[in-house]
This record gives C-alpha cells, structure tokens and sequence, in this order.
C-alpha cells in the first residue's frame, strides 16, 4: 500500500472517530436536559454536574395550586452545605454562599410565600438565645423550614426544643450531636402536617465514616389562609 493510501486511511478513520464522538456527546447533553424521574417527580432542569451551577434547586418539584414547593438538604460532613429551597429557588445553600455548621433556618410567610427571614445559627456559638431569639419572631401562620449541618445540638436547649416540638417536630427531642435533620413546620396551625427526617450519627453504619449521609426532605406545602 502506497504511502498516500495509508494517510488517506488514518484521515478517513479520524473523521469517523470525531463524528461517532460528536453524536455521543451529543446525545449525553441531550439526556441530561430532558425532563427525568426522581423518586417520583420530574425536573426540567439541567443534570447538576453538568458545567454550570444555578440558583434553582434541582429537581424541581411540581405542587397543585396554592401549595409552595419545597426541598430540604442536610450538610453532608465538612465537605457539603445545607441547602433549603422554596417555590423551586435556593434559598440557603453553598451557591449563595449563605449556608453554614449548626442550624440553618428560614422563615416563610405562609400566606404569600414570601421569604421573611434566614440565618443560620453557628454551632461555635454557646449562647442560644439569638436562635430563640429568631424562633420568637414567629408569628401564626409561618412556615419554618429548617436543615442541619454537622452538629445543630449545642444551640439546641429544652425550651428551643419544645418551640420546634409546637412546630409539629417529633424527633428534635432525639436530635444528637452529628445527625442530620431536616423539617418543615407552620406556627399556630394545628391541622398542618410538618415533614421531617432525622438521620442519626451511628459509627457502624454512617455512610462516611464520623458522619451520616444525608438527610432530604421534598413536598408541598400548603398556603395558609387568614380563616385557618
């Protein structure tokens, strides 16, 4: 075979390459931008390991009328912050740079879905009071959504712990140092039903060694009308 036969090969080839590769890349971006099932609803947004971060949460969650979306996530070791969505938005997180260790709380105008206040609440801090401080801004008809990261406890004492029991939480009297815990709650609604998840720090069946895998909490939240 002549020299000029043998480029004409390897260019030949090349071209195939480079387009089987195209197609295939393609096809990825493709599959990643389509609408696809999570555990039981559909997102329209991007994979989220795909080139650029974003302030909406994915997935998306779609609720009937006059619910609020929601979703929360509980920091993941040292190494992932908390992240607290609303109406499919990031409220508190790592992409806002807002989220932090111990208790990230927001609170939410029931009626409107109007976020009225967020903080977070450091676990370095021993003084509790400007977290009871915050829970005592409450009013009827606010919804308190809440996500932990690495150790919510020490800002936790008896009195904070029964504001979130009148929220509807039932496992914040067993919150330890290390679990994960994610909640959402309405203030003065005794007919609303609060979501919640409490993964406990167990060294023999942690998913990362001293810590706990993630906790996630997703739905809708009703709005809240004057007559409730």
């Amino acid at each position: 075979m002549r020299l000029t036969d043998c480029v004409y090969v390897l260019v030949t080839m090349l071209i195939i390459l480079i387009w089987c590769f195209a197609v295939k890349w393609s096809n990825h971006q493709d599959a990643a931008k389509r609408s696809y099932e999570v555990n039981g609803f559909v997102t329209d947004c991007d994979n989220p390991g795909l080139f650029k971060a974003h302030l909406n949460c994915c997935p998306l969650k779609h609720c009937p009328a006059n619910y609020f979306p929601f979703h929360l996530y509980s920091g993941v070791a040292d190494v992932v912050a908390a992240k607290i969505c609303l109406n499919n938005t990031t409220i508190m997180g790592g992409i806002r740079n807002n989220a932090g260790q111990g208790l990230n709380i927001v609170i939410v105008n029931g009626g409107t879905g109007e976020v009225l206040r967020h903080g977070c609440f450091n676990v370095k801090s021993k003084d509790p009071e400007e977290l009871l401080a915050y829970l005592k801004t409450l009013k009827p008809g606010n919804i308190v959504l809440v996500a932990s990261h690495i150790d919510p406890t020490p800002q936790l004492t008896d009195e904070i712990r029964e504001i979130f029991t009148a929220l509807g939480s039932t496992m914040v009297t067993s919150l330890k140092p290390r679990d994960s815990w994610v909640f959402a709650g309405t203030y003065g609604i005794k007919e609303a039903r609060p979501f919640e998840k409490l993964i406990q720090n167990d060294v023999e069946r942690n998913a990362y060694g001293d810590w706990p895998e993630m906790g996630e909490v997703i739905g809708c939240l009703p709005r809240i009308t004057e007559t409730e």
